[in-house]
């Protein structure tokens, strides 16, 4: 059985409660870095490179917050493009339609959030 390395790993006890977010960095198959980050939602968690379809910045290149709790929703500080925590899907704003692109998280049996990718991408 091969191995997994995961991209990134969080101590789950340093994510909070519903909406709670977590960033790390990570590397792509030719040594870039980027950003991505974790969320808790009803329970779940989910994980997503830090990146808005709509001009690929950062989802809080101008606000520390990814997640509008009275609504529900992951919000771009950018354009204020909403995302649905769980799909990553758009809901609304200017890139309405198009997705976050999602990581695949597990937990291990020592508590860690694991992050890896999602099929081949680089």
């Amino acid at each position: 059985m091969v191995k997994r390395t995961p991209l990134a790993t969080i101590d789950e006890a340093s994510l909070g409660g519903e909406g709670a977010t977590a960033a790390f960095d990570y590397e792509d198959g030719l040594g870039r870095i980027h950003q991505g980050f974790v969320v808790r939602w009803r329970g779940e968690l989910y994980a997503y490179c830090n990146r808005c379809p709509h001009w690929s910045t950062p989802l809080d290149e101008h606000g520390d917050e990814l997640f509008d709790h009275a609504s529900g929703v992951l919000v771009c500080q950018t354009h204020g493009a909403r995302f649905k925590p769980d799909s990553g899907e758009c809901v609304s704003g200017p890139c309405m339609g198009d997705s976050l692109q999602k990581l695949r998280v597990e937990v291990a049996e020592d508590g860690q959030i694991e992050i890896y990718r999602r099929g081949l991408a680089l």
